[in-house]
């Protein structure tokens, strides 16, 4: 497209009102019913959702949530060329493969707005919309969507990395305040770790729930563990990091740490898991002066070797 047409095209999109654009949802799934239902809040009109199977279970929650028909991809071509704006919600692995075949349709027009919500991939992922004229972006909620009914409900109050086309940047943004989220621009060079994070503070701690609960006859199990989890994670809200560490490293109890050590000899998994964030506490509990160099040393020693121990 030419520079004239981009601007043109730009035009158009600050005359419409930016809340009540046209959308599509490609991929009616957890994240994709959670974006049409804030879409569909704020004001957007939220067309039709792409599916194969329109007669899936996924298909018939994601209508019976949103209110939105899913349609078939052959059914609604002309509907997504009407679109302002396509929302890619499917699988990472897709998404490159769902853009081109968008634009293989011909379902695409210069000057649409194509956005996907992995956050792991950057814009470059919809270099085949792009090509077709339309201003690609990601945005990515800071957030997990386990369950279709909670989904629905979990844009408010979170996070949101966007990153992409200038335009794209400047209307994700009034749509996340618009949902009640903290909208904030993210480079392209920074998605990878920034997804990174955002793993460690959600999968992981599933799994580290995981090797914890199984490690000691809880009586019901990692039910017994979450009163200890929101105590913490209330402590990290009020207090920050590093006031909210407590526990045997934060005291500089090194004797206590080696009975955690001695108690995990016979199962690896686990011991690989406690020695990983027992060093990554120990330069925060420094950071909060619980500890001095000497007792750092000390930690260290048995830390320090990948199997623990002096």
């Amino acid at each position: 497209m030419s520079e004239q047409g981009v601007e043109r095209e730009l035009a158009d999109h600050d005359e419409r009102n930016p809340i009540s654009l046209r959308m599509v949802i490609v991929g009616p799934g957890r994240v994709g019913t959670a974006v049409a239902c804030a879409c569909r809040d704020m004001g957007a009109h939220v067309e039709c959702a792409l599916e194969k199977d329109t007669g899936s279970k996924r298909a018939s929650e994601f209508e019976r949530m949103t209110g939105v028909p899913v349609m078939s991809w052959h059914t609604a071509v002309q509907m997504v060329r009407r679109a302002d704006v396509v929302w890619l919600t499917v699988p990472d692995r897709a998404i490159a493969n769902v853009a081109m075949r968008l634009c293989e349709l011909d379902m695409l027009r210069p000057g649409q707005m194509v956005i996907h919500t992995s956050g792991a991939l950057t814009s470059h992922a919809l270099s085949a919309a792009a090509n077709c004229g339309a201003y690609v972006g990601s945005v990515h909620p800071l957030q997990a969507f386990a369950d279709v009914a909670l989904g629905a409900r979990a844009l408010s109050d979170i996070a949101i990395a966007v990153e992409g086309h200038p335009e794209v940047v400047r209307l994700a943004f009034m749509w996340a305040q618009r949902w009640g989220c903290h909208p904030f621009a993210l480079s392209a060079a920074d998605k990878a770790a920034y997804h990174a994070a955002a793993v460690l503070a959600s999968n992981a701690l599933v799994a580290l729930l995981g090797t914890a609960a199984r490690l000691a006859p809880l009586p019901d199990g990692v039910r017994s563990l979450l009163p200890l989890v929101r105590g913490t994670i209330d402590n990290v809200e009020r207090l920050g990091i590093p006031q909210a560490l407590t526990g045997p490293i934060e005291r500089g109890d090194t004797a206590t740490v080696v009975k955690h050590l001695d108690a995990l000899a016979d199962d690896s998994a686990a011991r690989d898991v406690y020695l990983a964030l027992a060093r990554a506490t120990v330069p925060i509990a420094l950071a909060k002066g619980s500890i001095g160099m000497n007792q750092v040393d000390e930690l260290e020693r048995w830390l320090g070797s990948e199997t623990g121990g002096e």
